[in-house]
């Protein structure tokens, strides 16, 4: 039978024991300032290292989560993060920053790291390009099917870690911008401010329900997933203590849940009830839902229920122990529990004599210690007496000395990085070039021919048609690729030499098929060692991230060209769930024009039509940078056009190429304020 293990999240001290008393087998934290529930009670450096000791001395692993992105000037402290983890025990680091993963293995090695479900995971090639750039496991994109699931997990050649409980995005995650955009506060850098949950237009059309895949434990660990993830650090411990205790129980006794588990999971928290459409593949209205409020009164019996399991000095037998006792008169009493050992005196009865029947019965007394007794074998010379009271005492001395030392984090080597020094010698980039376009339609493409701009890219499908260099749908699904290497065959053969990619499956994809590789913005770099790894992958030009301040896309040096983004309504969602046919009363209305959603503010929100009935929301207004282009140390500048029409992209282009400015109502977007 496979073991399979369940995650549960921890954002204190006292959710570690929740999780740890309540069945988890692993539990995942974030430390410092770069963890993506910064806004989390979290831990101490003297704390992290304490919840580390704690859960490795009960068999507990601990994966800790450095999952956002980090600007060049951040590194560093980064960097000492990682260290004091490693240093401390940590079983494993979930990173979604693909140049501080790089880092990380350069100085650990030996150091288990897991993409982060921010590194938008989803398809057999992107968990094998993880895999390939020195990841052991994926943390999968919370839209995959079962068959995805199932595909993955058989063939990737790495583990898989699956969420089965907690909140939805409506976005895939590390593809949101809107919080960033719309407020500073970005889902990449841990402070997503959720405007998701908000309304728009009367409704909350980007709500969804909280997944519940109780139902399908039995058959994910059938399937060989590595471990299934509870969401949730940002919950109070009384959340995490009952959500864990029913998933352990589902998954020790393979089953599904029973009704009144169902309505225990429901009442600790739920959003209209639960659901799970992505991985069923139901996808539709049944998955929106907003916040339930449950009075007090009906949960407080629960969570007092559920604290009294983790309170202080509460511990259950997680811990298999073998112990063996000898007694002699020559050499005294021993007790060995699993290379520790404790003794004492042991003399000639005068009365009663200690029988083998008394010692079993001292021993086994492990209350309130972590372990069970799993095998006792007792050597007692007849005729000895050693007082309960003195076995007992043995017995404590022996785990508390076995408590210490499961407790203790092994020796490990943090070495220099040779790899930094080399990272320096990079060649110098050229100054800048010249601009970009990226387009929709093959009718922009047309008119943007002849004006002078350095490349234009289109999408697969109108390059299949023109030879225009290509750009791949942000997300798609294994099922759907066959017909998408069709198309960039057909490319090829009309003279497309190109790809842009924004995702790291399609980076394999693009270098299997023979092409040049340029890296979309979905590629999240955000920093010079990014440039690097995604060098090293085969792109030979990279957009950086819209995040980043001017300052920021300064310093990032690396050995290959980067692009900006200078004009365009930013992507700031992409939706596997077809929000335009929900605005529509689930009719499809793709071809009727433009669909938008509008907020409390009145901005509207475009949503377009992507590959797969998938949408992207555009932001609600264009940005535009006017700059000196040859002093932002990238090599080229792109317009990102989406519905202008074909006239408006090519006076739009004009203007850029001659100098001249634009007149419209315009956004700086995140280059000059940044995010937080």
């Amino acid at each position: 039978m496979n073991r399979i293990e369940l995650l549960a999240p921890a954002g204190s001290p006292e959710g570690v024991r929740a999780a740890v008393q309540s069945g988890a087998g692993a539990v995942y934290m974030g430390f410092g300032t770069f963890n993506a529930r910064r806004g989390a009670k979290g831990f101490s450096q003297d704390e992290m290292a304490q919840a580390i000791a704690y859960c490795r001395a009960r068999g507990v692993k601990t994966n800790i989560t450095l999952n956002i992105l980090a600007g060049d000037r951040e590194l560093d402290a980064a960097l000492q993060d990682a260290r004091f983890l490693y240093e401390a025990g940590a079983d494993a680091l979930i990173v979604q920053d693909l140049g501080l993963a790089r880092l990380i293995h350069a100085y650990a090695p030996d150091f288990a790291l897991h993409a982060s479900t921010q590194m938008t995971v989803h398809t057999l090639d992107g968990a094998r390009e993880a895999r390939d750039i020195g990841f052991s496991r994926v943390v999968l994109s919370r839209e995959c099917t079962r068959d995805e699931v199932r595909l993955i997990t058989e063939q990737a050649g790495v583990e898989t870690e699956v969420f089965v409980h907690g909140a939805l995005c409506m976005c895939y995650s590390g593809q949101c911008y809107l919080s960033a955009v719309i407020g500073q506060r970005s889902g990449n850098r841990g402070l997503c401010a959720q405007p998701c949950r908000l309304p728009y237009g009367g409704g909350y059309p980007l709500s969804l329900k909280d997944l519940a895949l109780a139902g399908h434990v039995a058959e994910l660990a059938e399937m060989g997933v590595s471990s299934l993830k509870i969401e949730g650090r940002m919950k109070r411990p009384e959340y995490t203590a009952i959500v864990t205790g029913i998933y352990a129980g589902l998954l020790r006794e393979r089953r599904g849940p029973t009704p009144e588990e169902r309505d225990i999971l429901r009442r600790v928290f739920s959003r209209d009830g639960f659901t799970d459409g992505y991985y069923t593949g139901k996808k539709g209205d049944g998955m929106f839902g907003t916040k339930t409020d449950v009075p007090l009164q009906e949960v407080q019996a629960l969570y007092d229920e559920a604290a009294r399991r983790f309170a202080e000095g509460k511990e259950a037998p997680l811990v298999p122990v073998s112990l063996c006792f000898t007694a002699r008169a020559d050499t005294g009493a021993v007790l060995s529990a699993d290379g520790v050992s404790a003794a004492a005196p042991a003399e000639r009865a005068v009365n009663r004599p200690t029988t083998p029947e008394m010692v079993e019965k001292s021993l086994r007394k492990t209350g309130g210690t972590p372990f069970y007794v799993k095998n006792l074998r007792i050597e007692l010379e007849d005729g000895l007496a050693v007082p309960a009271s003195v076995m007992n005492g043995m017995r404590r001395d022996a785990l508390a000395l076995l408590l210490a030392k499961r407790g203790t984090p092994p020796a490990r080597d943090w070495l220099e990085g040779p790899l930094l020094r080399r990272d320096e010698e990079c060649a110098a980039r050229e100054g800048f070039r010249g601009f970009t376009a990226s387009v929709r339609t093959r009718e922009q493409a047309e008119a943007l021919r002849g004006l002078g701009l350095e490349t234009v890219y289109a999408p697969v499908g109108v390059a299949a048609e023109t030879g225009l260099p290509a750009v791949l749908p942000r997300v798609f699904s294994d099922a759907e690729q066959p017909e998408l290497e069709m198309l960039l065959g057909e490319a090829m053969s009309r003279g497309t030499r190109t790809v842009l990619v924004g995702n790291i499956g399609q980076v394999a994809l693009a270098r299997r098929m023979g092409f040049a590789i340029h890296g979309d913005f979905g590629l999240n770099a955000y920093n010079s060692k990014t440039l690097h790894a995604l060098a090293e992958m085969g792109v030979t030009r990279q957009t950086l991230s819209f995040e980043a301040r001017l300052a920021q896309a300064r310093d990032m040096k690396g050995p290959l060209e980067t692009e900006l983004i200078v004009y365009g309504y930013l992507p700031l969602m992409i939706f596997e769930n077809c929000a335009i046919r929900r605005q529509h009363g689930g009719r499809c209305a793709c071809r009727e024009g433009t669909t938008y959603l509008t907020d409390r503010r009145k901005a509207r929100f475009a949503l377009l039509p992507e590959y797969g009935c998938r949408n992207t929301l555009l932001n609600s207004r264009p940005l535009y940078l006017r700059a000196a282009y040859e002093c932002l140390g990238v090599q080229t500048a792109r317009l990102l056009f989406t519905t202008e029409p074909p006239e408006e992209c090519a006076r739009i282009a004009r203007a850029f190429l001659d100098g001249t400015p634009l007149d419209g109502d315009f956004t700086n977007g995140l280059y000059k304020r940044g995010v937080e």
